[in-house]
């Protein structure tokens, strides 16, 4: 039997397969991520911008927390992924919680020779993006209305660990599903604004902490989105794990940056 090979990390066929091996897109392991982070900065923005007769567009929006989460306070939630798996478990959650402002569909927004968003012109008050692509921004003045926001949360780049190299290639941190050092986010995310006619009005950096205390949970991280075929089991890679413990850890465990860039910009007459 010829040994699976798993796409390149955040492709579209890497989210395929993903969705094939857990139950929507979350990250498995557990940690303890510092305070003052930019995924909690990121809901205190939106909350502070939502009104009640506010439609929302959300992109990338997975198996859709997000939307169910913010759909008691605005009018309606129009929210998009390209990976069926996900919008089918967010379509049977809001079911069973009784929600009905949330419009979940599966829909790919770069499909074509340039981008569309799956709604009317001038329909949306706000579109948000939590970890979801920047391609989005292109059609985004077509759908807003006037004095629109546009709020995202990207991972941002994070600095290789010493111990990478310490573990096996394909467990090196750099080709983790997880590590996204591909470039400033922050100038990626200006380019695409001022690309598309559209200015950068405030932008925040986030770097804390995030302590994987349980060697097992800290295996989850580094072979997340990976099949089992690809790599050695964690009985196996324990005498290495081990080690890095133990040269870079300290009395809470291993430490890594938790990084974030959260941004926002407006829709002007």
């Amino acid at each position: 039997m010829a040994e699976l090979t798993i796409p390149r990390a955040h492709s579209d066929e890497w989210y395929d397969y993903l969705a094939g091996v857990q139950p929507g897109y979350y990250y498995p392991w557990k940690s303890v991520v510092g305070g003052g982070n930019g995924e909690d900065a990121f809901t205190q923005l939106v909350m502070s911008h939502l009104s009640p007769d506010a439609c929302v567009l959300e992109v990338g929006c997975g198996h859709g927390d997000l939307a169910l989460e913010l759909a008691p306070h605005c009018q309606q939630i129009i929210a998009y992924d390209r990976v069926p798996a996900y919008i089918a478990i967010a379509q049977g959650n809001m079911a069973r919680k009784n929600i009905r402002n949330i419009d979940f569909s599966c829909f790919d927004a770069n499909e074509g020779e340039s981008v569309t968003l799956p709604v009317p012109d001038q329909s949306v008050d706000m579109i948000i993006g939590r970890r979801a692509p920047l391609h989005w921004i292109e059609d985004a003045r077509r759908v807003c209305r006037p004095g629109a926001i546009l709020l995202q949360l990207c991972p941002m780049e994070e600095p290789i660990p010493a111990w990478s190299s310490k573990l096996p290639h394909k467990l090196h941190y750099e080709n983790s599903g997880r590590h996204t050092g591909h470039g400033s986010i922050h100038q990626s995310v200006e380019n695409r604004l001022h690309q598309a006619g559209l200015t950068l009005h405030s932008g925040w950096s986030f770097d804390v902490p995030e302590i994987f205390i349980d060697k097992q949970e800290f295996y989850k991280m580094l072979t997340w989105g990976l099949a089992a075929s690809e790599v050695a089991s964690f009985e196996e890679l324990a005498p290495r794990i081990d080690s890095i413990y133990t040269r870079y850890g300290d009395a809470d465990g291993i430490t890594l940056r938790h990084c974030r860039f959260l941004w926002q910009a407006f829709i002007t007459k």
